[in-house]
């Protein structure tokens, strides 16, 4: 019985081990990631792609799918900003819009929102 306890404990052990192991990363990335950067701009090229698909009545539409966005701020940058799934965007922007981006330390872009004038 004695032998049974002990590998229970030993098993516990180590399964807890793991868990810290895998969920260290997790918590270190959110501590370096930071507050966002905020990115004004005007839109001067989007990149992406454009097929054809079915809507809701089954009829044919262009779908049109953006990667990335170059954004040229007041100062002249050129900033291009990625596109990902996770990448909030209301609204698309087309060449000329003004927009604000949120943006990582690392370039990640986390949400795209256009600017009313």
């Amino acid at each position: 019985m004695s032998c049974i306890t002990a590998c229970r404990t030993a098993l516990t052990v180590m399964s807890l081990s793991v868990v810290s192991l895998l969920s260290a990363p997790t918590i270190q990335a959110q501590l370096q990631s930071g507050t966002p950067k905020t990115v004004t701009g005007q839109v001067s090229a989007v990149e992406g792609e454009f097929h054809m698909t079915k809507d809701y009545r089954g009829e044919d539409i262009l779908k049109m799918v953006d990667k990335s966005y170059t954004v040229t701020t007041a100062t002249g940058q050129h900033i291009e900003l990625k596109l990902t799934p996770e990448t909030k965007v209301p609204t698309r922007a087309n060449p000329g819009d003004r927009i604000e981006a949120k943006i990582t330390e690392k370039g990640q872009t986390l949400s795209v929102k256009l600017i009313e004038e």
